[in-house]
């Protein structure tokens, strides 16, 4: 609850449920404000972000990332245009967008887009990966258990992060050029579609749109022939441009001084 009606909820509310012999709520969390950068949003400003906006620029699931990952869980967050594009670009098209995108790509190049483990592994290198894969569901319930939400959110994220340095270390497409590396490269993508599986498990109740785009094109033994770009890269221009005309600047009058 926004921590300016808290007594609302737990005096007023309560007193409400206890006359009908209702259960009380056991804990309530009084999040943080979401501000813009220079404090709070009014229309006598002409700063105020609006949700409808938001989610038509930006799709409904990149909305709910931003808003839950940008509120920390003791201090205000902030909200910007700016913010939302660097987000966007950065985590949302770049960490997870391009990660998908690469990992069904080469599975289709390379192998038809039916992937199966050899059972070619590096100890070293799969071992830190498996790792990280298979704490994060302990590590996001952990932080969930205290509302930590945008901790959670990070955790997940941890994981996507892991699995594009993955990439970098295995580099498929290096394996690719040697015949005798095939049986390798075929484990290093499925390790990798089965790592982004986990994530999208995790990442779900967050983005749940988003979690069943990456299932559909991981597929269930094949990934689809057609990757779909989960989230485009934007022009932080081009959005700006939008959002006066949705929102036209406003105009303050001087005041007029009557003799």
């Amino acid at each position: 609850r926004d921590r300016d009606i808290i007594r609302f909820h737990t005096i007023y509310w309560p007193i409400f449920l206890m006359a009908l012999g209702e259960p009380l709520p056991k804990q309530v969390f009084g999040h943080p404000w979401l501000l813009q950068n220079d404090g709070k949003m009014s229309k006598s400003k002409g700063n105020v972000i609006y949700a409808d906006d938001l989610v038509d620029l930006f799709g409904v699931d990149a909305v709910r990332y931003f808003v839950l990952h940008e509120m920390p869980f003791e201090n205000d967050g902030v909200i910007s245009w700016e913010l939302m594009v660097e987000r966007m670009n950065s985590d949302l098209a770049n960490t997870l967008g391009n990660l998908v995108n690469r990992t069904v790509a080469m599975s289709n190049k390379y192998f038809g887009g039916v992937v199966n483990k050899t059972g070619v592994e590096d100890a070293a290198i799969d071992g830190d990966l498996k790792a990280v894969v298979t704490a994060t569901r302990d590590k996001v319930q952990a932080k969930m258990a205290t509302l930590h939400v945008a901790d959670a959110i990070t955790e997940v994220f941890t994981l996507f992060k892991r699995c594009n340095k993955y990439i970098d270390e295995t580099m498929p497409w290096a394996l690719a050029k040697e015949e005798d590396k095939k049986d390798r490269l075929e484990t290093v993508l499925y390790n990798l579609i089965e790592s982004i599986k986990k994530g999208a498990e995790a990442i779900a109740p967050f983005m749940p749109e988003t979690a069943e785009k990456i299932f559909a094109q991981l597929g269930d033994g094949k990934v689809t022939e057609k990757p779909e770009i989960l989230f485009q890269r934007l022009d932080l221009e081009e959005v700006m441009k939008k959002v006066e005309e949705l929102h036209p600047p406003v105009v303050e009058e001087e005041a007029v001084e009557e003799d």
